[in-house]
């Protein structure tokens, strides 16, 4: 198991019971209690045991439909010793803490991991999120900092002062990206309850009533008609552009190295990856809008199906339609229509023209086939001197693509063994496909081999320290081209 995957980490937190009360069938039992209890403990954690037995009594009164298992007292007439079991179930999950001081203090403390784990049942459990009103507070601002032209330039600002601008906008944008997934939560409980209408009254007055006033259409506006996509556009190429400088990971890993004590190994790859992370949420915000748009959609859409369900198919005129049909036919059995050519209409309907169509007329058109396409290419009339220049041309692109495999060939050939290095400097290429091979393995840094063997390679050069100074880098002649300094070093 990878030793920074999210179950390692969690699992070395809490232990592998901290779940088990969500999944039992007395589930909310538990979580009753639990929010209850927290909530008279406070920010101080703790109340009396007693008051936490109390209260587990009081839940348990307030779910009498819920069964109880063995282990939870099933068998036990006696509510207090129901309630005792029901808390010391919640010990073994490690929600609560059960702490003895004396003969007569005994207190019940609030797990540290609990109150992390209310806090996610609450947000799911909500149906109105306030927060969506500072979205766009929170989006302009991240906007705002980084269109100052020194906000992150090395030159201007110290270390301490990269590290801490770099988290305060990875913060404020994890916020964002989060309560724009609220907004999915939000049009996702419009979709239920439209789905759940009963009439086509209240069937508008959710599309157009709530649904158009809706929080949700706080962060619509602040995205499509505030401007504020085009500039975070406009800022994740920014960060794209300062996360390939070397010099600004240098001094942010300084920054992280001084301020949290890492390695400068760990500092400089916490740093990459804050940038990193900085380009991902700035582009996941449009992303998460384009699923909003696609959600607002598929709601307008379903809006007007149900509408049309319940006035066309299932509304009060094809109920009286049916009604009338009813009627004739109990009224006329075993009569023929030719009978009726003569007898008085019993009502003139209200329209120029009208025929009715009975007989064989009344059945269904004969739908007409359309003949097939013919979708051959050529049926092979076409010259073969096409087909030549076809295969010659895909020969060719094929032979200009920069694939691992030539690349692993490349380091292959000139290292024999690992740790091996050689430089640009050194290598001599002797026509273009040779330059394509040491421009592939600058683009790659592993292949497969063709036994199987995974060979893989790191390309390094001058262009690391000396990114914001172009004419220092060092050039080497490759055959008719001219390309930048750089050490092929074999790994595996």
């Amino acid at each position: 198991m990878d030793p920074d995957s999210l179950s390692r980490r969690l699992l070395g937190s809490v232990s592998r019971d901290f779940f088990r009360p969500l999944s039992r069938p007395s589930a909310a039992i538990y979580i009753d209690c639990a929010d209850r209890i927290a909530d008279i403990a406070g920010d101080w954690g703790r109340i009396p045991h007693t008051d936490a037995i109390a209260l587990v009594r009081e839940t348990l009164a307030s779910h009498p439909e819920i069964l109880l298992a063995e282990d939870e007292g099933a068998s036990l007439r006696d509510a207090r010793q129901r309630a005792g079991q029901l808390f010391n179930r919640l010990c073994d999950a490690g929600w609560l803490e059960d702490q003895q001081l004396g003969l007569h203090e005994r207190w019940t403390l609030v797990s540290p991991g609990l109150r992390p784990l209310l806090r996610l049942l609450r947000e799911l459990a909500e149906e109105e999120i306030a927060e969506l009103t500072t979205f766009a507070d929170t989006v302009r601002g991240v906007c705002e900092t980084l269109e100052r032209p020194e906000v992150l330039h090395p030159a201007f600002r110290t270390t301490d002062e990269l590290r801490a601008t770099v988290t305060d906008l990875n913060s404020r944008l994890e916020s964002a990206v989060i309560q724009l997934h609220g907004v999915e939560k939000l049009i996702s409980i419009f979709d239920q309850r439209q789905r759940a209408s009963e009439s086509p009254a209240e069937t508008l007055r959710l599309l157009y009533a709530e649904f158009g006033t809706g929080q949700h259409m706080v962060c619509y506006d602040a995205l499509r008609r505030n401007g504020l996509l085009p500039r975070l556009q406009v800022a994740r190429t920014k960060v794209a552009d300062l996360r390939d400088q070397a010099l600004v990971k240098e001094r942010l890993a300084e920054g992280f190295a001084a301020h949290y004590g890492w390695h400068p190994d760990e500092a400089y790859s916490r740093a990459e990856r804050a940038l990193r992370d900085l380009e991902r949420r700035l582009a996941s915000i449009r992303l998460v809008a384009d699923a909003i748009d696609a959600r607002m959609a598929g709601f307008n859409r379903l809006s007007q199906q149900r509408y049309s369900y319940q006035t066309e198919l299932r509304g009060r005129r094809p109920e009286i339609v049916k009604s009338y049909c009813d009627a004739i036919n109990a009224a006329h059995t075993g009569s023929k229509l030719a009978s009726f050519r003569d007898t008085a209409p019993d009502f003139t309907p209200m329209v120029p023209e009208m025929r009715c169509f009975y007989g064989v007329e009344s059945l269904a058109r004969t739908r007409r086939v359309r003949a097939a396409a013919d979708l051959s290419f050529g049926g092979g009339d076409g010259p073969r001197d096409d087909e030549d220049d076809t295969l010659q041309a895909l020969k060719e692109r094929q032979r200009l693509a920069l694939t691992p495999q030539r690349a692993a060939r490349l380091v292959a050939r000139l290292l024999d063994e690992v740790a091996a290095s050689i430089g640009t400097e050194t290598i001599k290429s002797a026509s273009i496909d040779d330059v394509l091979d040491l421009l592939a393995t600058a683009a790659y840094d592993h292949a497969t081999m063709a036994d199987g063997r995974v060979l893989r390679w790191a390309a390094d050069g001058p262009r690391r320290l000396d990114g914001l100074e172009p004419g220092a880098i060092p050039m080497d002649e490759q055959s008719d081209w001219t390309i930048e300094r750089f050490t092929l070093t074999r790994q595996a």
